[in-house]
């Protein structure tokens, strides 16, 4: 069940060849397992894609496109993963990472930012002085939040394509069984 509705609902290969731009790197595309819509390629593909989402800029989508190509798990379930962090979640998503940093580090609540430095323009180099002095304090609680994190939420994702596909196929077994046993039930009766 879920691959015939992920081969349905996900872009194959055809599809990204007729975007213009795509057009000059579909010769990299033809790797195996990067269209392959089968559970591990699926949840591995998923699982990077919700990692490289956390990189802040620009560079997630690049990243989740060459660990997929280098590991050969599926490319746009990647891509989709890529899009947990979009400017919606992006705010909550970084105050947690904060949060769970500064409660690691034990440091202070960890509801609270440092406080935004004071900025006098006409004083160039103090106040860049003081800003970079702000995001160094913001760093490391950030940066051990935002590398637990994503670690987190890649395995959960990773675990939950698993579950889910797993579950369906349950489900998928249990009802042609139940049809096997209804068809054959006229025909047990008829032979008493």
């Amino acid at each position: 069940m879920p691959k015939k509705f992920l081969r349905r609902v996900l872009p194959n290969r055809e599809t990204i060849e007729r975007i213009p731009i795509s057009r000059r790197f579909t010769h990299r595309l033809d790797r195996p397992g990067l269209w392959d819509v089968e559970r591990e390629p699926v949840a591995l593909g998923l699982a990077i894609g919700v990692l490289c989402g956390m990189i802040p800029g620009p560079l997630q989508m690049i990243a989740a496109i060459a660990l997929a190509c280098l590991l050969r798990v599926n490319l746009p379930m990647a891509i989709i993963g890529t899009f947990l962090t979009n400017p919606i979640t992006i705010v909550p998503i970084y105050m947690l990472a904060y949060g769970i940093g500064q409660s690691l580090s034990g440091t202070g609540q960890w509801h609270e930012l440092p406080a935004i430095p004071v900025t006098d323009w006409t004083q160039l180099l103090s106040s860049i002085q003081a800003w970079v002095a702000w995001v160094g304090n913001l760093g490391t609680p950030w940066l051990v939040g935002m590398l637990i994190l994503s670690l987190s939420l890649a395995a959960l994702s990773y675990c939950s394509v698993q579950l889910i596909w797993r579950t369906c196929r349950f489900w998928s077994l249990r009802c042609i069984q139940i049809q096997r046993k209804q068809r054959s039930a006229p025909i047990n009766k008829a032979m008493m």
